[in-house]
């Protein structure tokens, strides 16, 4: 009997009373593990067309040329795909683990952590072979079925150490120039 008074407190919280009188935030927040999992983690660009608007804008610190920028955005569907294939060509072991998905009416938050090896190209830094791990938060406005925008926030300044940690100089460039580059549109 506890329990169920538990759980319809935390239901109300939510502001609902059992999933079915919630199936707009229940929706949403599968459109948002499609995000994750099928964009981001599998590199399925095709289902950026499906589950995204056409004007779908995302701000966050490392903008679609791979410039890390303390505020910008990616605009539309082609500059999804665009950072998509960015972090995945970086990245090619990129993947997503969800945390807590929260959804009240259109807005859906999503702790996230991202993983991977940096074994490619970003931006003015040769691969390094080095590990990120990196925390971060998401949160979108889903309107009748598709992402419309979001804010993503990570620390991009903790990104650049993990993957200029360590460098060898036989991995090409300088690290500290390498390092200075990165971060200097932070700055802008």
């Amino acid at each position: 009997m506890k329990i169920a008074i538990i759980i319809k407190i935390l239901q109300l919280f939510e502001g609902c009373l059992t999933k079915e009188h919630c199936p707009l935030s229940e929706a949403n927040k599968q459109v948002l593990r499609r995000h994750f999992e099928e964009v981001l983690n599998q590199g399925q660009l095709e289902v950026i067309d499906t589950i995204y608007t056409t004007d779908y804008v995302l701000d966050a610190p490392v903008q679609t040329d791979g410039s890390a920028q303390s505020q910008g955005q990616t605009l539309g569907r082609d500059g999804l795909k665009r950072r998509v294939t960015l972090f995945r060509t970086a990245f090619p072991d990129i993947h997503f683990a969800l945390g807590a998905i929260v959804a009240e009416g259109d807005l859906v938050t999503v702790q996230y952590t991202y993983t991977g090896t940096h074994d490619g190209q970003f931006r003015e830094l040769a691969p390094t072979g080095n590990k990120v791990s990196v925390m971060g938060i998401l949160i979108a406005t889903v309107i009748n079925g598709q992402i419309a925008s979001a804010v993503s926030v990570f620390d991009s300044g903790d990104m650049i150490r993990q993957l200029t940690a360590h460098k060898k100089p036989d991995q090409g460039g300088n690290l500290f120039h390498d390092a200075f580059e990165l971060l200097q549109g932070l700055f802008r």
